[in-house]
């Protein structure tokens, strides 16, 4: 069993609040990498993976957020958030959607 922690190719961005994208090199990486799309997966629905959903669109970025690879911490959380992503911010999409 080898040691815990990300692949030594992988690059870890640690975050000071609850989006990606505040105070982070994310934006000028994926920019650089030629992206313009940014698929959102993690927890909490409402307020990281939510947050980072929208910077991303503030930003020019097409959104897909995993509809069922967030979670929140209350399940009567996640239905009015993705209603919200879904209306202004994101395509919400499951993950067989995502992949396929």
């Amino acid at each position: 069993m080898g040691p815990a922690g990300p692949p030594p190719n992988e690059v870890v961005i640690r975050k000071p609040s609850y989006g990606a994208f505040y105070d982070t090199p994310l934006d000028t990486m994926l920019r650089n990498l030629g992206r313009d799309t940014v698929i959102v997966t993690g927890t909490l629905t409402n307020y990281c993976c939510g947050t980072t959903a929208r910077q991303a669109y503030e930003r020019g970025y097409k959104v897909v957020f995993g509809s069922d690879v967030t979670a929140t911490d209350d399940e009567s959380r996640q239905e009015p958030e993705l209603a919200v992503l879904r209306e202004g911010f994101a395509l919400a999409l499951c993950a067989d959607k995502i992949t396929n």
